[in-house]
């Protein structure tokens, strides 16, 4: 399977660059993300919790970063499994940064993500909710990702406090909190999709 998704940010490319350097924190946008122990060059060791109802599934995993500075381009690709469920998962993203053709600063991501899910959860990834989720879930990035560029640029404040606030855990992603609003979203598109339709038939027999 494979999805596309593009979103803009409205920071410069090198600075939101200068973010995607930081594995640590990059993965920690990604709604159910997160490292088990602190990347080693290029290797790292992610882990993704999904919850669904009462489901709850843990893919833990060896991974591999590559980033080109230069073109501002990377990938991160890994492979996880769920002892639970016995499912697996093996997966990669594409990314690319580009500046925006705006009159303030900003920067268009790219992302293209090739994955594969066997074992129990794979019926999921042939349902045709799968690319409501991704935009979704992009969006949640994006959102993520400029809330930690503006506290970088507000960083010399953060410092000057006596004590920071610590770092807030990764958060399960809930596809069953997704799943409705995509439903209803899906749902107005048929029925604007069926008044359409019924219209243009009135249209004709007039």
């Amino acid at each position: 399977m494979e999805i596309q998704q593009s979103f803009h940010i409205p920071f410069a490319p090198e600075d939101v660059w200068r973010c995607f350097q930081d594995i640590e924190s990059i993965v920690g946008c990604l709604p159910g993300a997160g490292l088990a122990a602190p990347p080693s060059g290029g290797a790292l060791m992610v882990t993704m919790t999904v919850k669904l109802g009462p489901i709850v599934a843990t893919f833990a995993g060896p991974g591999t970063l590559t980033l080109d500075g230069t073109e501002r381009r990377g990938s991160i690709a890994g492979t996880g499994s769920d002892r639970r469920s016995g499912s697996r998962i093996k997966g990669e993203a594409i990314f690319s940064l580009h500046d925006a053709t705006t009159e303030a600063a900003s920067t268009r991501v790219d992302i293209r993500v090739d994955y594969s899910i066997a074992g129990s959860l794979a019926q999921f990834s042939r349902s045709g909710l799968v690319q409501d989720l991704a935009e979704r879930l992009t969006a949640q990035f994006s959102d993520n990702l400029r809330i930690k560029l503006e506290r970088a640029r507000a960083a010399p404040a953060v410092r000057a406090a006596a004590h920071a606030p610590a770092p807030a855990p990764a958060a399960t992603l809930d596809l069953a909190r997704l799943f409705w609003p995509m439903l209803i979203a899906r749902l107005k598109r048929w029925m604007g999709l069926s008044g359409k339709r019924s219209a243009d038939a009135r249209s004709r027999r007039d």
